[in-house]
């Protein structure tokens, strides 16, 4: 297991716009990151390179950067939207379906293993039905699945928040994400946990994990209070690190330690940035050890 960041932690400047990738992969590399997740999210808004008429060309550059620093990128977060695309008017759908699309191939031109989908919640069923769920996830996602497949990318489902706002949310229960991922009956599809959305619902994370065990493809490490999703480094929230990051090795997890802490930067000068940037490789690398087992709770 290594330790690795979204690209999203230089991904946008407060005063608005965004960093092309090829700078973001650049300062990650600088801050001591050799291990990436490519965030494709802002395309659907016309943001990221993934958004421009060349992108290909301009993915296929970030490639050949990534190669000569020695940068691998296992992880990418692909468009999403909060609800089934068939009920989008017309110019939104195509827009989602090609930036998908797009996500999709650019993740293949660059390596990447696993890229992440947000599973989405059937609303019209009655009370809560997890067939009606199935159906309406593989009505939305099963053209991803299948062309991921055919470009040689892993599917990672993600368990969603279930909190105060959310109410009941399908796949935030890892029953439930276990439930899509096995209904797909294949090995290229599988989980991403989120530990700050596992946060809201889950007081012992570790029953999660166990429950996913083997489908656990992908991570997204951040902290919260269990109260917003703030997407923090570990140990700035209530997450119980070093109970739950031993049931990693525990389970065989074999991907990556992958931060999704990108709203630790959305305030800062970007002349701090790198700084925190470093700061969060030495919380990462803690982690890592206690997955380990080299450090207990209140031990050095």
């Amino acid at each position: 297991m290594r330790l690795s960041t979204t690209t999203h932690i230089f991904g946008v400047i407060p005063e608005g716009g965004y960093i092309p990738y090829k700078e973001s992969v650049q300062r990650c590399f600088d801050a001591g990151y050799r291990v990436l997740d490519i965030h494709f999210c802002q395309a659907l808004g016309g943001r990221t390179d993934l958004a421009k008429d060349n992108w290909q060309e301009l993915i296929e550059g970030v490639r050949e950067q990534a190669e000569k620093l020695g940068v691998e990128f296992t992880q990418s977060h692909p468009v999403f939207i909060g609800t089934k695309d068939s009920e989008l008017k017309p110019e939104m759908q195509d827009n989602y379906r090609e930036m998908m699309r797009r996500s999709i191939i650019a993740s293949s031109i660059l390596g990447v293993k696993w890229a992440v989908l947000h599973p989405i919640e059937e609303k019209e069923a009655t009370l809560f039905d997890v067939e009606a769920n199935l159906k309406a996830n593989h009505e939305m996602h099963d053209w991803v699945v299948e062309l991921a497949i055919k470009h040689n990318v892993g599917i990672a489902f993600e368990n969603m928040i279930e909190g105060p706002r959310t109410k009941r949310r399908f796949s935030a229960h890892a029953g439930e994400l276990v439930a899509l991922i096995d209904d797909y009956q294949d090995s290229k599809v599988g989980a991403c946990w989120d530990f700050g959305h596992g946060n809201f619902l889950y007081k012992d994370q570790t029953v999660a994990l166990r429950t996913l065990g083997k489908r656990l493809k992908a991570t997204h490490v951040n902290d919260n209070d269990g109260s917003d999703d703030y997407h923090m480094y570990p140990f700035h929230g209530t997450v119980d690190w070093h109970k739950v990051l031993p049931v990693l090795a525990e389970i065989g997890y074999e991907g990556d330690f992958t931060y999704e802490a990108h709203k630790e930067f959305t305030f800062l000068p970007d002349q701090l940035r790198d700084t925190v940037a470093k700061t969060g490789v030495e919380i990462g690398n803690y982690c890592l050890s206690i997955v380990r087992g080299e450090h207990a709770k209140g031990t050095l």
